[in-house]
């Protein structure tokens, strides 16, 4: 897997090109500077998970979970605690992701394709520091990040269609739960503030980060014979997640 730095040098030089070639001018990006920013965020996980096991002891051969894309409103700022330096902030309502799960076992000995698992909701805030490389009197802002993202995860419900697999052939009693650990991970970021015009503190903003989601999934459920069982994996969710918005510099 590419690093975080590696996935961002290419879009990062053609930002700077195109910042570079800017000689139109507004109010100086500058230490003290506030922007806030209000956009649509998509999420595209990079996904992959480890084998399913049962009660830890039994692996599920060939079987892994997949997490699907969701799109939420981003809410994003930068304080600049120096020239050409801010921090960062990341945030969002819930976005929500159905997932999947591929090779379990069926009644006839073989594996079943992608079935429908359930769905999560999560919550990505994320601090960065941020790079702002061209001049301060710049109209055209490229910025570059680097910082850390803590997801907690909440919502999260098991289908009906995995509810019916498991009572058939695992022998579950009751409906299962789902639960996803909290995670905590680096982030890194790549965005351009674009003034409506010369004078404008009014600006369009585009952005996107890469950020490191790594969480332990738990599946679990009483059986006839008063057992609980409990199905885990490890699933790296690792998202690119892209922005489109508006913004104001204070």
């Amino acid at each position: 897997m590419m690093t975080i730095t590696a996935k961002l040098l290419g879009p990062a030089a053609l930002l700077l090109a195109a910042s570079l070639c800017s000689s139109q001018c507004l109010a100086d990006y500058e230490q003290g500077d506030i922007i806030v920013r209000v956009g649509w965020g998509y999420v595209d996980p990079d996904d992959d998970s480890d084998w399913l096991q049962i009660d830890r002891t039994s692996e599920l051969p060939d079987t892994r979970l997949y997490v699907d894309t969701g799109d939420s409103a981003t809410f994003t700022g930068t304080w600049l605690f120096a020239d050409h330096f801010g921090l960062g902030i990341l945030a969002a309502l819930p976005f929500e992701h159905d997932l999947e799960v591929a090779g379990l076992p069926d009644l006839d000995g073989g594996q079943l394709g992608r079935v429908d698992l359930g769905s999560i909701e999560h919550l990505p805030p994320t601090v960065t520091i941020q790079w702002f490389p061209v001049c301060q009197e710049s109209w055209v802002q490229p910025y570059v990040g680097l910082g850390v993202n803590f997801t907690t995860f909440r919502d999260e419900k098991i289908s009906d269609v995995a509810n019916e697999y498991f009572h058939d052939v695992l022998d579950a009693s009751s409906s299962a739960s789902l639960h996803l650990d909290d995670s905590w991970g680096l982030a890194g970021e790549l965005g351009i503030d674009i003034a409506f015009g010369p004078d404008s503190n009014w600006l369009v903003n585009a952005a996107v980060w890469y950020l490191d989601i790594d969480a332990e999934a738990n599946i679990s459920f009483r059986t006839f014979e008063g057992y609980r069982t409990r199905i885990s994996t490890d699933v790296d969710i690792d998202p690119w997640v892209y922005s489109l918005g508006i913004g104001y510099k204070f």
